[in-house]
């Protein structure tokens, strides 16, 4: 490719004090081979370790592909959205048909994931966007499962799956693992700003893709998750995660169109709110707690609490 060609598809990269990982990922980019020309966006958000001198390290190596943003104050933390306007307006200057996402300590492991996943969507323009399967690592790369298990989707069969089967089947796409249309924009922006949360910002995306199309199901393994303890997810307790992301499934349903009237109304259904809270309390031991949420999902939701109780407390 000549660096005057058009830019097919633009990278998502976020990076926070992600040093020791970083490489794998920036080199995962690098290593893409593909018929089109790509970018990677990737926003350095004042990092307090060497994150920014790998990325320029990187910038310099590969100027035509590492596309770099350095801050001087952690938009992260102001929670207004600026870190979505300032990557937004980065991927908007691209004119990328696609994005790809991968964050800082995440990699990908198939330098031919980006064309098989480009293959398959310009092949189909109801697609909205591919998934695959992902493994998990440790923080030294060490495998820990050689698939990600709650990733796989029902029956773990290739093909096509829709708004529904995501929801009724509880699908999971690990973030690296994706590669979307970037169509609709102002739509999926809108919808996205309304159920955007630090814990489930990813799942509520694909949300509001499948909105639009459909996703495809690749399956075969092209990315790492890395389990890392010092990630938002990890570092804050079960119990504030938990009540963070009440509110979502919520926020989730307003954005729905008519169509999906019935899954709206089974967000709402409180037992979103009680049941994770109850598993939240048990999980630090505060069984007050796990018992007063017991209670307000017995009310909520007895049938779909008696199976949980059974299965997780009972055996």
């Amino acid at each position: 490719m000549k660096k005057e060609d058009p830019i097919l598809l633009a990278i998502h990269c976020l990076v926070y004090n992600h040093e020791p990982y970083l490489r794998d990922c920036l080199e995962g980019f690098v290593i893409q081979k593909t018929n089109f020309r790509y970018v990677a966006i990737v926003h350095e958000d004042c990092s307090t370790d060497g994150s920014a001198a790998i990325i320029q390290e990187y910038a310099e190596k590969y100027p035509n592909i590492i596309k770099p943003i350095y801050e001087t104050e952690n938009q992260w933390h102001k929670t207004d959205g600026s870190l979505s306007r300032i990557m937004n307006e980065a991927i908007d200057s691209t004119g990328a048909k696609y994005i790809a996402m991968c964050e800082g300590d995440d990699y990908w492991t198939d330098p031919l994931k980006l064309q098989k996943q480009v293959d398959i969507l310009e092949a189909d323009e109801t697609l909205m966007m591919c998934s695959t399967l992902c493994k998990v690592v440790d923080n030294h790369s060490q495998t820990i499962h050689a698939i990600r298990p709650e990733t796989v989707v029902k029956d773990n069969k290739q093909g096509r799956y829709t708004l529904r089967d995501f929801i009724s089947q509880n699908h999971q796409y690990p973030t690296a693992s994706v590669v979307f249309r970037n169509t609709h924009v102002s739509e999926v922006r809108a919808k996205h700003a309304h159920t955007e949360n630090a814990f489930l910002g990813d799942w509520t995306l694909w949300i509001c893709l499948l909105i639009y199309g459909d996703m495809y199901f690749l399956k075969e393994v092209t990315c790492a998750y890395r389990i890392n303890p010092t990630s938002v997810t990890h570092t804050v307790a079960r119990v504030a995660r938990a009540k963070a992301n009440r509110d979502i499934c919520h926020k989730v349903a307003d954005i729905l169109p008519e169509q999906y009237a019935d899954i709206a109304a089974d967000l709402r259904d409180t037992r979103w709110v009680w049941i994770p809270l109850m598993f939240a309390y048990k999980a630090e031991k505060r069984y007050f707690g796990m018992i007063g949420s017991m209670i307000m999902a017995c009310f909520a939701c007895p049938g779909a609490l008696w199976r949980t109780v059974r299965c997780h407390f009972i055996g």
